[in-house]
């Protein structure tokens, strides 16, 4: 025969109550349930983009700049830049693409006006991005 736990114990003895059983074991699974909580908002920013190091965001950031260049010159219209998404992207991801996209066509159009005969390369386009990403200071 089997001995009865304390729980038990309590219960039959009358200084115990069900309900209060299950509310030492709710308590005792708030606390982990609230911290998973808490740290949801905090993974769901944890995308790509901000995983990168400081010189990992600037050559991604030149090389969509120069690939929105590239399109820029070929006459295209910031909307026709295809952008090729893979499924998994965040909204932050998704949003950085496009900004960066849109400044290099703010960027390209402002070159355009300031010097209509004098294009920059493709390759000076996009050191001048890296450089303006890695000293934002210095644009």
């Amino acid at each position: 025969m089997r001995r009865p736990g304390q729980a038990e114990r309590l219960l039959r003895s009358g200084r115990l109550r069900c309900g209060s059983i299950l509310n030492v074991r709710s308590m005792a699974l708030r606390l982990p349930i609230a911290l998973l909580l808490l740290s949801l908002p905090a993974l769901s920013c944890a995308d790509r983009i901000n995983r990168m190091t400081l010189t990992e965001r600037c050559v991604y950031t030149a090389q969509l700049s120069v690939a929105g260049y590239h399109y820029f010159l070929q006459g295209k219209s910031r909307g026709e830049v295809p952008v090729r998404w893979h499924g998994d992207e965040t909204q932050n991801e998704m949003d950085f693409v496009n900004q960066i996209l849109d400044r290099a066509y703010a960027a390209a159009e402002r070159g355009r006006r300031e010097q209509p005969n004098q294009p920059v390369s493709e390759q000076a386009f996009g050191d001048r991005a890296y450089q303006s990403c890695m000293n934002p200071d210095l644009t």
